[in-house]
């Protein structure tokens, strides 16, 4: 039982999570982000699609594998900023996760000691 736990917790935190407007627009955001990096990258480096959208998230999620790299001068100067708004995004996204998750935590933890406190209050009515 106790090992489904944080799992539940996960699970909680990923429903509140993608309740969250502030999420949801960052997550369209962030879509938004890699269809323009990706038609980009598809007309100036002529790469094909599917090589543009890994570019664009591998980049944007900043794993950096290195396998695709512009080779020409728009294509360098359009990833300095496209890098610095990938980063800058998901330093947004780990705060909303981490407040999100902070306050399922927390509730989980309230509802957790209310059990507890009726638990212990019966067993005082008892004895």
């Amino acid at each position: 039982m106790r090992i489904f736990i944080p799992f539940v917790a996960l699970l909680k935190i990923a429903r509140r999570l993608s309740k969250a407007p502030e999420f949801r627009g960052l997550v369209a955001l962030e879509a938004a982000l890699i269809i323009v990096g990706a038609v980009f990258y598809m007309n100036v480096e002529q790469w094909s699609l599917l090589d543009s959208v890994y570019f664009c998230v591998v980049t944007l999620a900043t794993v950096g594998y290195g396998d695709l790299t512009p080779t020409t001068d728009t294509g360098k100067l359009f990833a300095i900023p496209y890098i610095i708004l990938g980063v800058a995004m998901l330093g947004v996204f780990i705060q909303i996760a981490g407040r999100t998750a902070l306050e399922e935590l927390e509730e989980l933890t309230q509802k957790r000691l209310e059990r507890e406190q009726t638990k212990r209050e019966k067993e005082a009515e008892k004895k």
